[in-house]
C-alpha cells in the first residue's frame, strides 16, 4: 500500500500569513508532530523574495507599496518572484529521516526520506516532473533546465526550491498559469547578472505562463487538480485532504507576529558600511558585502540567488570570514559545504573585495 501524505488546502492567501504557516509546518515535521504534507497554495499579490536576496535592491517597493503588493521574505533561496492568484505554488514536507517504514496521516509514523534516495540537486528533477507531465495535459511541451527550473522553449514556466531542516525537508516550487506579466515586470528589479548567460533581457521576455503558450486564461484549480494527480503518481503516494492542526495554526500566528509580518525580517535593516561586489556562479547570482579595515575582513555578508537549502550554513561562512585576511578567508570558504559553483565564486569576490576595500573605492550602505 502506497504511503499516505496529507493533502493541504488551506485557503490562505495573504503572502505573510503563508510563509509563517510554511515554517510553522517544517519546524512541526523536525518535531515529529506534522506528517508528510503537499501543501497547495494561492495568494494574492505579492512578491517572493529569497532569504539571502537584499529586497531593496530586488523590488520596485515604492511601486508594490503604492499598488498594495505585498512583500515577503521567504525562508528558501532562490530569486525573487511575483505572485497572484492566477498562478500557485506548492510545498513538500517530508523527514530527511524516516521514522519508520511507512506511515499514516495522524498516526505519529512517517514518510521515510529513504523514499527519496536521490540527492538534494536530483530532487529537483524529481520535483518538476508533475510540472512537466501536467503541461503535457494541454500539448504543452515542457523539458527540465538548469538545476532547478522547468522552461516551455527558452522561457521559465516552473521555478523551485528547498529548505533543509534538521531532520525535516522541504521541496517547493511555483508554477506560472495566469500571470499578469506588465505587474510582474515592474514589481521587480533584478540585475543585470540575473540574464548574463539567458537571451532574454527582462523578467517579462525570461517567463511564461501555461495561458500565454495556449492564447487563453485557464481555471487555474483545475491546473492545480491535474498537478496533484500527477504528484501522487511519481511520487507512489495516497494524498488525503486534511487542515490544519490547532498546533500548526498556534505557530503560524506566532511566527506571524514575530518575524513574517515585520519589516525587520522582510526588508532588513542597514547598519553599517561596506564594499559589495558580485558575480554570476552556475546557480545563480552571488553578492558578497564586506567591512574590510587595513586588509582585514571586520564583517561580511553573502547574499544572491544561489541555490544552498540550508542557511545555517551560509551563517557559518559569514562568521568564519570575520577577522581574517584574503588568505585565510578564502581558506574558510573552500572548507565550507557549499555547493563548488558558489565556492569558487566566492573566492573570486573575496579578492575583489578586499581590493576595493584598501583603496577605499565604493563604499556603500551594508544590509543586515
Amino acid at each position: 500500500m502506497n504511503p499516505e501524505w496529507r493533502l493541504l488546502q488551506d485557503g490562505i492567501t495573504d503572502a505573510h500569513h503563508h510563509f509563517a504557516v510554511e515554517e510553522a509546518l517544517v519546524r512541526l515535521m523536525d518535531d515529529g508532530i506534522s506528517p508528510p504534507t503537499l501543501r497547495l497554495r494561492r495568494v494574492r499579490r505579492a512578491v517572493f523574495v529569497g532569504v539571502y536576496q537584499d529586497t531593496w535592491a530586488e523590488v520596485d517597493v515604492d511601486y508594490c507599496r503604492k499598488h498594495g503588493i505585498k512583500i515577503v521574505r521567504r525562508a528558501n533561496a532562490g530569486g525573487a518572484v511575483y505572485h497572484d492568484l492566477g498562478s500557485f505554488c506548492y510545498s513538500a514536507f517530508f523527514q530527511h529521516k524516516g521514522k519508520s517504514d511507512c506511515g499514516t496521516v495522524g498516526s505519529g509514523a512517517f514518510f521515510p526520506r529513504a523514499a527519496f534516495p536521490q540527492s538534494e540537486e536530483e530532487l529537483y528533477h524529481v520535483f518538476a516532473k508533475p510540472v512537466i507531465r501536467t503541461c503535457a495535459d494541454y500539448n504543452v511541451m515542457a523539458h527540465f533546465h538548469g538545476r532547478n527550473d522547468v522552461l516551455v522553449g527558452e522561457r521559465k514556466i516552473y521555478g523551485s526550491a528547498q529548505i533543509a531542516w534538521y531532520d525535516a525537508f522541504v521541496q517547493s516550487g511555483t508554477f506560472l498559469v495566469n500571470m499578469d506579466f506588465d505587474v510582474m515586470d515592474r514589481a521587480l528589479t533584478p540585475p543585470a547578472l540575473k540574464f548574463a548567460d539567458k537571451p532574454a533581457r527582462s523578467v517579462k521576455e525570461r517567463v511564461t505562463s501555461l495561458a500565454r503558450e495556449l492564447g487563453r486564461e485557464l481555471d487555474t484549480n483545475e491546473v492545480i487538480e491535474r498537478f496533484a494527480v500527477k504528484f501522487a503518481q511519481i511520487l507512489g503516494i495516497r494524498l488525503v485532504p486534511g487542515e490544519l492542526t490547532p498546533r500548526e495554526r498556534e505557530l503560524a500566528g506566532e511566527l506571524l507576529a514575530v518575524k513574517y509580518g515585520t519589516d525587520e525580517w522582510n526588508f532588513g535593516t542597514r547598519q553599517a558600511r561596506g564594499v559589495t561586489v558580485s558575480a554570476r556562479a552556475t546557480s545563480g547570482v552571488v553578492v558578497l558585502s564586506a567591512d574590510v579595515e587595513d586588509g582585514t575582513i571586520r564583517q561580511a555578508r553573502i547574499r544572491g540567488d544561489f541555490l544552498v537549502s540550508d542557511r545555517a550554513k551560509v551563517g557559518r561562512l559569514e562568521q568564519a570570514l570575520a577577522g581574517h585576511r584574503l588568505e585565510d578567508a578564502q581558506a574558510a570558504v573552500q572548507a565550507a559545504e557549499l555547493p563548488l559553483d558558489v565556492k569558487e565564486t566566492l573566492v573570486r569576490l573575496l579578492t575583489e573585495v578586499v581590493q576595493e576595500g584598501r583603496t577605499g573605492a565604493n563604499r556603500m550602505d551594508l544590509d543586515q
